[in-house]
């Protein structure tokens, strides 16, 4: 009991190794524990700093994607805007050659019901004069 009251008083390891002097082999043993336990816990406090620090490139990276994409997508809904106002702009002059295309076809149809009756016409007319020739014919 006397050397752990001892122990718990002291500062440091060294104190503890002077105020031990009389077990070299403990001293010694004690020592080395101490330097292996320091070794551990340095590696793992060193290898949680790698951590950190790579969890910081990482976060820095990210970031930089991040706002590379948020000003791709602020590009995007310009371009966007743009697109719908000129949509909005010609929507009126889309509509208007929808009626152009309607009276277009209308004509068309028209034209084809006027070629249609000219060809009949020009029928009774030709048939009109064939008859008529053979009448000229017949009295003659």
């Amino acid at each position: 009991m006397d050397n752990f009251s001892e122990i718990s008083r002291c500062s440091s390891m060294d104190e503890v190794l002077i105020n031990d002097a009389h077990d070299p082999n403990l001293s010694r043993l004690a020592k080395n524990m101490f330097q292996k336990t320091f070794d551990y816990l340095n590696f793992e406090l060193s290898s949680n700093i790698l951590d950190y620090e790579l969890l910081d490139k990482m976060n820095q990276t990210a970031s930089k994607s991040v706002e590379t994409m948020k000003k791709t997508a602020d590009e995007i809904v310009e371009v966007n805007d743009d697109l719908n106002q000129k949509f909005k702009d010609l929507t009126p002059l889309m509509k208007e050659l929808e009626e152009i295309e309607i009276t277009v076809n209308k004509l068309e149809a028209a034209a084809y019901r006027l070629d249609s009756y000219s060809k009949r016409l020009e029928e009774k007319i030709n048939e009109h004069i064939s008859q008529q020739q053979q009448k000229l014919k017949t009295s003659t």
